[in-house]
């Protein structure tokens, strides 16, 4: 059986993950109710190497070596298809983490939804603490943090940082409970988490200093000092608001200098249509001036063939304009 002390998935060898693949996704397959073959589960027992020594030189499990793989791929096969949507990689390692004791076990399933629990739970203690002292009020968070100096300031500073780490542990958590509950939890993204959890507490962050209160509320719907909290966790939320916001700003700034981007597509657009329709004109009087001439050889009773010959230029011509 898989227990605490399986190497971690990155180091094992071929054999050892698809055993043990094999050995999560049947586990997997049998609680969730769904059938499983009774050959494929003793294809898999056949490979774990049940002497009393084992494989010493390797980390449990241990399997045997000299049995041919080919019926452990075809295992692997049909539980990969039975069990989808999840994958043989989040299986295993839902597996292997539900065998691993830890204290924290009761903040989620793996050590990524416990991490984010914590900063979760960290950012609102903070942003609690910080509510309940004197250093923030409605009417002090409808100012400019810019107004206040010193403890005052960084109190402030922090109880945005606190919402936004709110709304960015929020939206993580979410995230990752909606892959690990379809079983579609890839712990190669592991990182990329924590990347957005950052660039939602810089959002929010920056949200929170850059609005004021009184460019979106004028009509007092909300609550005063309320507007600065709620950028903060928005901004947690989605970092694209805090992008969509600063890349806006940057194209204004650069349609006083040298225009829009759609301005000077469209003027060349234009600029198109003008040498095209000077070019039709100047097909159209060259034409023109070609069956006047033809018309002056038929009356002067020229040569057919010469009639002829010009017929065909001019068809050329126009084969050629086209």
């Amino acid at each position: 059986m898989i227990n605490q002390n399986t190497t971690s998935y990155a180091n094992l060898d071929l054999r050892k993950q698809i055993y043990m693949e094999c050995q999560s996704m049947a586990n997997f397959a049998l609680a969730k109710g769904k059938p499983v073959p009774a050959d494929t589960i003793k294809s898999i027992e056949t490979f774990e190497d049940r002497s009393p020594t084992g494989n010493e030189e390797s980390a449990p499990p241990h399997i045997r070596r000299e049995i041919d793989i080919t019926a452990l791929v075809d295992a692997h096969d049909l539980l990969t298809r039975l069990i989808e949507p999840a994958t043989p990689q989040t299986v295993l390692l839902l597996y292997v983490e539900q065998k691993t004791e830890t204290v924290l076990r009761f903040l989620g399933p793996v050590s990524l939804v416990r991490q984010l629990m914590l900063a979760a739970v960290l950012s609102l203690f903070i942003f609690i603490t910080l509510m309940a002292s004197p250093f923030i009020s409605g009417s002090k968070l409808a100012e400019d943090v810019l107004t206040a100096d010193g403890i005052e300031q960084l109190a402030r500073l922090i109880f945005y940082v606190s919402a936004a780490g709110l709304g960015a542990s929020f939206t993580a958590l979410y995230t990752a409970n909606a892959y690990i509950s379809k079983g579609t939890y890839d712990p190669c993204h592991q990182s990329s988490y924590w990347i957005r959890f950052l660039l939602g507490i810089i959002a929010g962050l920056l949200l929170s200093l850059l609005i004021s209160e009184k460019s979106i509320q004028e009509d007092g719907m909300l609550s005063k000092g309320i507007i600065r909290p709620l950028l903060a966790i928005l901004g947690g939320f989605s970092a694209d608001l805090l992008y969509t916001f600063l890349n806006r700003m940057v194209e204004t700034f650069k349609s006083l200098f040298e225009g829009s981007s759609q301005n000077m597509l469209d003027a060349k657009a234009q600029e198109s249509k003008a040498k095209l329709a000077e070019l039709e004109v100047e097909r159209k009087m060259h034409l023109t001036q070609n069956l006047i001439q033809m018309q002056q050889q038929i009356a002067a009773e020229t040569d057919p063939e010469q009639i002829k010959q010009q017929l065909n230029e001019i068809l050329q011509n126009l084969m050629q304009s086209k």
